[in-house]
């Protein structure tokens, strides 16, 4: 079995780890999904609410912003297109001077 994004094999899981996981899992292919949705859950989530403290004052300080989203992709809208808007490599290349 597989795991690609954008079809690039991140990581591959044989017949031997399946049989491991077996062992302790009813459901072994359910069990690996599960925990990918979870992590890749959990980093939007952390991502998202220390996006959300950085910029809140910032935006709160802006005049042309009237109101606050009450969805997070209109939020992350809000911020990302913002003309001082910094990705974190951006971020990194500028105080490295790159």
């Amino acid at each position: 079995m597989q795991i690609k994004l954008d079809d690039e094999i991140l990581y591959e899981i044989d017949e031997t780890m399946l049989k491991l996981l077996a062992h302790d899992l009813i459901d072994p292919i359910a069990e690996i999904k599960r925990r990918l949705h979870w992590i890749i859950d959990h980093k939007c989530e952390r991502c998202y609410e220390r996006m959300e403290q950085e910029y809140k004052q910032i935006l709160i300080n802006d005049p042309t912003v009237t109101a606050f989203p009450k969805d997070r992709a209109s939020m992350v809208d809000l911020i990302t297109n913002r003309a001082d808007y910094k990705t974190r490599a951006q971020r990194e290349a500028e105080s490295n001077g790159i």
